[in-house]
């Protein structure tokens, strides 16, 4: 599966103003915000969503209380989102939502949708860092860090799940949808790409 990565992580949130004012803090810029909530942006598209905790449009809350709704995976082409719902449809509820994407729960119950990715280009200075084997690209005793620098996250790039049965969520995500464990943490759980 051609899974570009993470394009939206979905909230149900019962203090929007704080949820909105940290995530403005963070660095996201507000996308379609108002009472209700919005979305909040990094530099490519990719976005954190909060909207009410009973708004009826989002997924139902787990039992756990996790106010995260759904993760939004975005995907190279339509023919990758046919690939996905084809995979997932033979043990599971599939379905395509008003705009194409598809929407399921994985193993842990977590919802999913995916999408064609809304990841876009964009520009921005490279960060100045001094790697062991790399060209300086500081003076000595120059620091990267800038007090005065507006900071504006690139993207969003993971989202981190704490699961009952860490062996069945990773095989739902490798085995179903072609995630590679790129590291462990020991006695915590994978990192999958």
């Amino acid at each position: 599966m051609n899974i570009v990565g993470l394009d939206c992580l979905r909230f149900g949130v019962e203090d929007i103003a704080s949820c909105m004012r940290y995530l403005t803090d963070y660095g996201l810029h507000p996308v379609d915000t108002g009472d209700a909530g919005g979305q909040f942006e990094a530099m490519d598209g990719t976005c954190v969503e909060i909207r009410a905790a009973a708004d009826a449009a989002l997924p139902a809350q787990m039992a756990t209380g996790c106010k995260l709704r759904q993760t939004v995976y975005g995907v190279a082409s339509e023919r990758e989102l046919d690939r996905i719902a084809n995979e997932l449809a033979k043990d599971r509820e599939v379905a395509r939502n008003a705009d194409g994407a598809v929407e399921c729960a994985d193993d842990m119950g977590f919802a999913l949708s995916f999408q064609k990715t809304v990841r876009r280009p964009y520009q921005a200075r490279a960060e100045l860092i001094n790697s062991p084997g790399a060209a300086a690209q500081r003076a000595v005793n120059q620091t990267a860090a800038d007090s005065h620098a507006v900071i504006v996250p690139r993207t969003l790039s993971h989202v981190v799940y704490f699961v009952p049965d860490v062996a069945k969520a990773e095989a739902f995500y490798v085995d179903r949808l072609g995630f590679r464990v790129s590291d462990r943490f020991l006695g915590v759980g994978p990192f999958l790409r």
